[in-house]
């Protein structure tokens, strides 16, 4: 059976590929499980630590051409894995739980609300930091400055402070 973790881990990355990488355009019509069966792979890749962005770009470029023989722009694409990359951090960070994550349009800035382990609720804004180094590019989340928030009774309160007091998702 697998752990907590992983089946929400699952879930968030069913959201990713439903809201962000959407190459068939359901939006909000359509079943809820249409990419489902792209989750298992993804999950492990999202875990894996030495997957970086163009790892999991190619991944969702193989599905879109083998699988559902499209071939579409690598925008979206590009969002999507750096929303992955977000769930990952938030995954790996032990924070609480991730109840929500959302990503800029262009994926550079992501911002999760956690549920804390004394079921409180906060949120924490990162932003996308990547280099070359010997070994190649990678990629990780640094802090976007603002610190974490306050603690929050409801996610309600965390979401709303977090939308008042963040300019990308008030634009967005």
């Amino acid at each position: 059976m697998p752990d907590a973790g992983a089946v929400g881990l699952a879930t968030h990355v069913g959201r990713v590929l439903r809201r962000i990488w959407d190459p068939i355009d359901l939006g909000g019509w359509g079943p809820e499980d249409e990419y489902d069966s792209y989750v298992p792979g993804l999950v492990a890749l999202t875990c894996d630590h030495v997957v970086f962005e163009e790892v999991l770009i190619a991944h969702l470029g193989r599905i879109e051409v083998e699988q559902m023989c499209m071939s579409l722009t690598p925008a979206k694409r590009t969002r999507a894995a750096r929303a992955l990359l977000g769930l990952r951090h938030a995954h790996m960070q032990g924070f609480g739980r991730l109840v929500e994550q959302w990503s800029s349009l262009d994926g550079l800035r992501c911002l999760w609300v956690i549920e804390t382990r004394d079921g409180l609720y906060a949120y924490e804004e990162g932003i996308l930091q990547h280099e070359d180094d010997e070994n190649g590019r990678y990629s990780w989340w640094a802090d976007a400055g603002l610190g974490r928030s306050g603690l929050f009774d409801t996610v309600e309160a965390a979401e709303r402070e977090a939308h008042a007091v963040t300019g990308w998702l008030r634009e967005g």
